[in-house]
């Protein structure tokens, strides 16, 4: 896995993130002006959050089923944090901490340049 050291503070903006099930039936609103492809999604449980285009069929104009297991969490991580890092979507890493604690983490925020 690839490694990366965290060059700016970053506080998650969604202390209650969505949480999704591969075949969960999802209403779909607008796409991030600033992170292309991540698409406002609420769950059943009436959980709002960003959710990666990719992983969404559309099956009616607002109403989408999700393809795979997802959480919207985000890391909240200091500067000098060393992070391993797994997926790449949309501008954004699936991370890992030290602690063992996973989450999104936008590519701006990373030196990925490590050996």
């Amino acid at each position: 896995m690839k490694k990366g050291t965290v060059i700016h503070d970053y506080v998650s903006a969604y202390p209650n993130p969505i949480k999704l099930q591969a075949g969960d039936i999802v209403s779909i609103s607008h796409s991030d002006i600033e992170y292309p492809y991540w698409i406002w999604t609420t769950n059943s449980l009436n959980i709002s959050g960003w959710v990666p285009q990719q992983i969404l069929d559309l099956i009616y104009p607002d109403k989408a089923i999700c393809k795979e297991n997802y959480t919207a969490h985000e890391l909240t991580v200091k500067a000098g944090e060393y992070l391993s890092l797994d997926r790449v979507l949309n501008g954004w890493y699936w991370a890992y901490k030290e602690s063992g604690d996973a989450g999104w983490i936008p590519l701006e925020y990373i030196n990925s340049n490590m050996p």
